[in-house]
């Protein structure tokens, strides 16, 4: 491959990772009205979507009195009811300039757990654009317990209970998420198109 095509993939890339690791946005839980089914209402404001595999989706849901967060939300229960239970969280970057278009970050954190006692765990599986699993981790906890997850290009983060590690009650809730804002990372056909335009103006001159 031309070195001035190749030059200009690399830039692309190293812009979009650049990008990635500023300007921290968080979710607390608190951003919409209690028991808010959530989607897509923070792709603009945070660069964000929700879903829950197999269940009624996910929720702000207070999990303790006083303590809001980020919870599935079972068949069974309703979400002010301890609804989060069990109930897996899809996490999914977006670009935060439409809200649409499929973006990434490189680091993760949150404070997760239920506070409850109980010995929880968790297991984080991040994936790439092209739906590949990047990297897993299980945490573990009997209280509120800060985890961090990092991986270049993360574009999906999915939180699932983990009871053969922790207790039958394990649950996917977390009182908060954070990460860079993210950041759209062109595809590698777009990046080549973008550098043979830049190599096209160059001959030219």
């Amino acid at each position: 491959m031309n070195k001035l095509l190749l030059a200009g993939i690399y830039a692309l890339t190293a812009s979009a990772l650049a990008a990635s690791t500023a300007h921290a946005v968080i979710v607390q839980g608190t951003e919409l009205a209690p028991y808010t089914a959530v989607t897509n209402q923070l792709a603009t404001s945070h660069g964000v979507t929700f879903a829950s595999a197999n269940y009624n989706g996910v929720t702000f849901t207070e999990l303790i009195p006083g303590t809001w967060g980020v919870y599935g939300c079972e068949t069974w229960a309703l979400p002010s009811n301890g609804g989060w239970y069990n109930a897996p969280i899809l996490v999914t970057f977006v670009d935060p300039a439409d809200g649409v278009t499929p973006a990434t970050v490189n680091t993760l954190t949150a404070n997760w757990g239920d506070g409850g006692g109980d010995f929880d765990a968790v297991d984080l599986r991040a994936y790439d654009l092209s739906n590949n699993l990047i990297t897993t981790q299980t945490y573990t906890g009997s209280t509120f317990t800060q985890i961090t997850l990092s991986a270049t290009g993360i574009h999906r983060v999915e939180f699932w209970a983990n009871t053969n590690v922790g207790s039958g009650t394990s649950d996917t809730g977390f009182d908060w998420i954070s990460y860079p804002t993210p950041v759209s990372v062109p595809s590698p056909a777009t990046a080549a198109l973008f550098a043979a335009g830049l190599l096209a103006a160059r001959r030219r001159r």
